[in-house]
């Protein structure tokens, strides 16, 4: 494989893996919004989603939605 070659797919892996990463955090906001803030409810609804993924602590998804808001 070329050089450049080689480093396309990079580049295009690492924003795939960016878009999911940020849907991942859209979907945590969105899933806190529609539990009404309740962030035990928004974890179990995120483990229901992404099977075998830990859930996003309690900080976490507080500071992904305050920063959302």
């Amino acid at each position: 494989m070329s050089v450049l070659k080689h480093r396309m797919t990079l580049i295009f892996t690492n924003r795939v893996i960016w878009f999911l990463r940020v849907f991942e955090i859209s979907f945590t906001t969105i899933l806190v919004i529609e539990n009404r803030r309740s962030v035990v409810l928004t974890q179990r609804a995120y483990r229901r989603k992404y099977r075998g993924k830990q859930a996003p602590s309690d900080n976490t998804i507080r500071r992904l939605v305050s920063n959302f808001l």
